[in-house]
C-alpha cells in the first residue's frame, strides 16, 4: 500500500518533457558551450619545464571552478529545452543572447576565480604579471571587477527568467498540470530573485560597498531554499483545493 501510494505520487510530480527531438539552436548551443571551454584549454601553453607545469596545475583550481560555473548554465539551458521544446522566434533570440553573455563571460570569470584564491591562498596564479612587476588589480579596478561579474551574473539569470515567461505567457498551449505550471513558475521566481541579487550587487559595488556586494552572494542559498517552500505550500494548496473540489 505505502509502495502504491510512494509510486502515485512520484509519477504524479514528473514534469513532462514536452523537447523530445535535439532542435537545431540546441547543436548550436551546445558548439556554442564546448568552444567556450576549449578557449578556457587553449589559454593553456604547453609547459616548457617542470616549473611551468606546476604553474598549470595550481591554475586548475580556477580552471575547473569556471568550468563547473559554465556547465550548471549549459545545464540550465539543456533542462528548459527538454522540459518546453520552444523553437520559436522569441526563444531563439534569448537563446542567443544568452550564449553570447556566456563567452564573453569565461575570461572575467577566470580571472576573479584566481584573484580569490590568490588572495585566500597566496598561490601565485599571475606569475609573469608578478615577473614584469605589473599591477594584477589596484583597489580602484576591485569595485569594476565585482560590477563586471555581477553584471554577468544578473544577466544570465534575468534572461533564464524572460525564457520561463515566455513559457507561462505560452502555458494554454502546453496544457500543464497544476505541478508543471507551479513549477515552472519557481523557476521562473528563481531566476527573477537571482538576478535581483546581481543587480543588488552592482549598486553596492558602483558605491564602493565591495564587501557589502560580495554579501548579495551569500543569500543564494537562501532564496533557493525559500524559493522550493513556496513551492510546495502552493503546490500542496493546489492539490487540497483540487481534491475538494472533486
Amino acid at each position: 500500500m505505502i509502495r502504491k501510494q510512494l509510486f502515485r505520487t512520484k509519477q504524479k510530480n514528473n514534469f513532462r518533457n514536452r523537447g523530445k527531438d535535439v532542435l537545431r539552436i540546441e547543436a548550436l548551443s551546445d558548439g556554442v558551450f564546448a568552444f567556450s571551454v576549449s578557449l578556457l584549454v587553449a589559454s593553456l601553453e604547453v609547459p616548457q619545464t617542470f616549473y611551468e607545469l606546476k604553474l598549470i596545475v595550481l591554475g586548475a583550481i580556477p580552471f575547473f571552478l569556471t568550468v563547473g560555473l559554465i556547465f550548471l548554465f549549459w545545464y540550465e539551458q539543456y533542462i528548459y529545452f527538454r522540459r518546453y521544446g520552444l523553437n520559436d522566434v522569441t526563444t531563439i533570440v534569448l537563446n542567443l543572447i544568452y550564449l553570447a553573455v556566456i563567452l564573453f563571460y569565461i575570461y572575467p570569470l577566470k580571472f576573479l576565480f584566481s584573484l580569490l584564491i590568490y588572495a585566500w591562498s597566496g598561490i601565485n596564479l599571475f606569475p609573469k604579471a608578478m615577473e614584469q612587476g605589473w599591477v594584477i588589480l589596484s583597489d580602484e579596478d576591485f569595485p569594476k571587477l565585482i560590477i563586471l561579474f555581477s553584471f554577468g551574473y544578473f544577466l544570465i539569470w534575468f534572461i533564464i527568467f524572460l525564457m520561463h515567461s515566455h513559457v507561462l505567457k505560452l502555458s494554454k498551449n502546453f496544457n500543464f498540470n497544476n505541478f508543471e505550471k507551479l513549477f515552472t513558475k519557481k523557476e521562473a521566481r528563481g531566476a527573477l530573485w537571482n538576478s535581483v541579487i546581481g543587480l543588488v550587487a552592482i549598486v553596492f559595488a558602483w558605491q564602493g560597498k565591495v564587501i557589502m556586494a560580495g554579501i548579495c552572494y551569500l543569500f543564494i542559498p537562501l532564496i533557493l531554499l525559500l524559493n522550493q517552500f513556496l513551492f510546495k505550500r502552493a503546490y500542496k494548496k493546489a492539490e487540497k483545493s483540487h481534491d475538494t473540489s472533486n
